[in-house]
């Protein structure tokens, strides 16, 4: 299993602006280039994160794309569906009844439990803690182990 190429950027650009000062807008030009995201590809997921109510527009000289609830408020999980649809980890985890062995596979438990355990950690996650991490040349210090 693996994350999507369209959920990594979406959560790339969530914390790109949620980074960003309080209340700043950003333009999606810029987002694009400081995330290494092709800019067609960033708009179609920004249309997805604004129409579950993640992400705002503001018109005008200085418009662009803001959080529409702050980052405190929004979590992992609720990016992902927004640019992904519902998480599920195998059809029977988010609809037992489709599948006509429900009731009898010794593997549903199974797939249950991790479904029930990625999202909860996706719900545990805020945009805001992502946001304060610092990044991956803040994290390497000097080498001191010669």
């Amino acid at each position: 299993m693996q994350v999507s190429r369209r959920a990594d950027y979406g959560i790339r650009a969530m914390i790109d602006i949620a980074a960003l000062p309080p209340n700043a807008v950003v333009a999606t030009r810029e987002v694009a280039e400081r995330q290494d995201i092709p800019q067609v590809f960033l708009t179609k997921i920004v249309t997805r994160l604004m129409r579950a109510g993640l992400l705002r527009t503001q018109r005008g000289a200085t418009g662009g794309i803001i959080l529409a609830r702050p980052a405190q408020e929004i979590n992992m999980c609720e990016i992902i569906e927004a640019v992904e649809g519902p998480i599920a980890i195998n059809h029977c985890t988010r609809q037992p009844s489709t599948c006509k062995r429900d009731t009898l596979c010794p593997s549903r438990p199974v797939w249950q439990q991790i479904q029930d355990d990625m999202v909860r950690t996706l719900m545990d996650v805020r945009l805001s803690d992502l946001a304060g991490a610092p990044g991956p040349h803040e994290l390497a210090g000097p080498d001191t182990s010669r």
